[in-house]
């Protein structure tokens, strides 16, 4: 979302207020140096919830963030999401001062990427900000007994996090000259008979917008229909956000 006067942003609060949720810090925990989980608690009943859900967050008086909740408890009045720490940008400064007792607005939006319940493999494509969608994907193809995999483009410091939530997915390193390089030819290694297994499965792209591309195109490549595919590009160089 753009940058808006202060006063814009109020209005737009005010019409909006149905979709605002107050909410505590009830717990935060470093997966790696770079990816902080913070739980929130709040009065979540009239929240509709789906996989993929996003949220926004005020980060100062003139910009909001974009958050994927990577887990949602209407029950309990909890929900948490997952960030990645670049401290390039706003959002990231405001998600690493953020601690427990903290009180703040959640935003309910909607889900850019979801969940295809009628498909029973699930694969994944992305980077550290994507970890927070596949972990609520992850688990929802558990509780539905469907398979998922997949593979992120990470930087090695950052590889215990998937580690910690036990995620079934691969890490290759990221490539920041040449964007989804590494995960392309990780794909390429795979067994035939393997990739003639996963051929039909659902496929999720999310992270960077170049390695979002290139990726999308090597699966099409390979036979893979568009209409198997859902991409959001979450963050590009040179781009505000963060």
């Amino acid at each position: 979302m753009p940058k808006l006067p202060s006063w814009l942003a109020d209005t737009m609060e005010k019409i909006i207020s149905n979709k605002i949720f107050e909410v505590e810090v009830a717990d935060t925990r470093m997966l790696s140096n770079n990816i902080k989980a913070i739980t929130f608690k709040g009065d979540f009943l009239d929240m509709d919830f789906i996989p993929g859900k996003e949220v926004l967050f005020r980060v100062n008086a003139n910009e909001y963030r974009h958050y994927t909740l990577s887990d949602f408890d209407q029950e309990t009045g909890t929900c948490r999401i997952i960030f990645f720490l670049n401290r390039k940008g706003t959002g990231s400064n405001w998600a690493e001062n953020i601690k427990m007792g903290d009180h703040v607005k959640l935003i309910a939006d909607q889900a850019k990427v979801k969940y295809h319940f009628d498909s029973n493999q699930h694969f994944f494509f992305g980077d550290e900000t994507s970890i927070g969608l596949y972990e609520s994907f992850g688990k929802t193809a558990q509780d539905l007994a469907q398979e998922y995999f997949g593979i992120l483009e990470m930087n090695e410091e950052n590889d215990q996090a998937l580690a910690q939530l036990g995620l079934l997915i691969d890490v290759v390193p990221s490539n920041m000259i040449s964007p989804a390089e590494h995960a392309i030819e990780w794909m390429k290694n795979m067994h035939p008979k393997c990739w003639e297994m996963w051929k039909g499965a659902s496929f999720y792209l999310t992270g960077r917008g170049k390695s979002v591309q290139k990726f999308k195109k090597y699966l099409k490549e390979m036979g893979v229909h568009h209409k198997q595919i859902q991409t959001t590009c979450y963050w590009e160089n040179g781009k505000t956000g963060g």
